[in-house]
């Protein structure tokens, strides 16, 4: 799933481009979101989903696991939610690669593009190593079960004659200690790009910023500079939508009373949902507005505009 792509985005340390495009579609349709905030005790090991999903009244509603296409992974995010699920009352969903093409169907980016911003960007954070606390297993320890059975699994492998066991014998000779002697790669002083503080890395080493706290500010401020440009613009088509759309039924929004408005321009918010992935009218009133006016404000603004074609 894009492992070796993660970073900072909003104050979260995301671990895959499929989790960046699912948080960005979260955003985009103004839904609250926190990532990675409890870890559950299934019984057979402890699990930390990906997303938890919030109301307007700041209650949780969903837990989303995100994962690509890999078959296992997906069978065992399966039963890890099921079990969530069923332990616990939360409502679970598994997001993979399909489901994210399918919900940006309606967005006006495509999901290769929102991928691509956060691989190749050189503004983004991206990070091959997760160490310390940014390890999804941080702190997570292991069940006394659990621990015997790898205590077994590892005594099996030593004991046999097996290509994992040849893997785990070249991993030791691999270590530090069996490096000595051998030419290592240069280092080289850069300074940092957000605080300018110089630090050391491998000549060979792409590091940019002296910390993750570095990288990470600079990532949540460009993606969040990114973030309002894209609002900015759907707004725009938003509120451009609701005057043509107006102008073609001038008839009905005249004679719409303030008693009946949310049947008038519920084909309106069905039509804005489709073009835009947008249905809630809270999201609609601020692209005309700015601010969050209401429904009747949003009809006498329609109203107005109808005026001013008839005069």
């Amino acid at each position: 799933m894009n492992r070796g792509y993660a970073g900072f985005y909003k104050g979260f340390y995301l671990r895959s481009s499929y989790e960046y495009a699912y948080a960005k579609f979260l955003d985009f349709n103004s839904i609250p979101w926190r990532y990675e905030e409890k870890t559950f005790d299934l019984g057979y090991k402890m699990y930390k989903p990906d997303f938890f999903i919030y109301n307007s009244t700041n209650e949780l509603e969903k837990i989303v696991e995100v994962k690509s296409r890999n078959k296992t992974a997906i069978e065992n995010a399966l039963k890890s939610l099921e079990t969530l699920e069923s332990n616990y009352k939360i409502f679970c969903e598994l997001i993979s690669y399909e489901e994210l093409l399918s919900i940006y169907s309606e967005l006006p980016f495509t999901l290769n593009q929102t991928i691509s911003e956060w691989i190749n960007d050189d503004k983004t954070t991206i990070n091959k190593s997760l160490h310390g606390s940014l390890n999804g297993h941080f702190n997570i320890m292991h069940s006394v079960a659990t621990k015997k059975r790898i205590g077994e699994h590892t005594r099996k492998l030593w004991n046999s004659d097996s290509p994992a066991k040849q893997k785990m014998l070249e991993g030791l000779r691999n270590t530090g200690l069996a490096q000595k002697g051998k030419l290592k790669t240069l280092r080289i002083v850069r300074h940092c790009f957000k605080c300018g503080k110089e630090f050391q890395c491998l000549i060979t080493s792409p590091k940019k910023f002296c910390s993750q706290q570095c990288s990470g500010s600079i990532a949540i401020q460009h993606a969040t500079e990114e973030y309002v440009k894209q609002r900015t613009i759907v707004h725009i088509e938003i509120r451009d939508f609701i005057i043509k759309w107006s102008l073609e039924n001038v008839e009905l929004i005249l004679s719409t009373p303030m008693n009946k408005i949310k049947t008038s321009i519920s084909p309106l918010v069905k039509e804005i949902e489709r073009r835009f992935g947008v249905k809630d009218l809270r999201v609609i009133s601020k692209a005309v507005f700015g601010e969050d006016l209401g429904r009747k404000e949003l009809i006498i603004f329609m109203k107005k505009v109808c005026n001013e074609k008839i005069c």
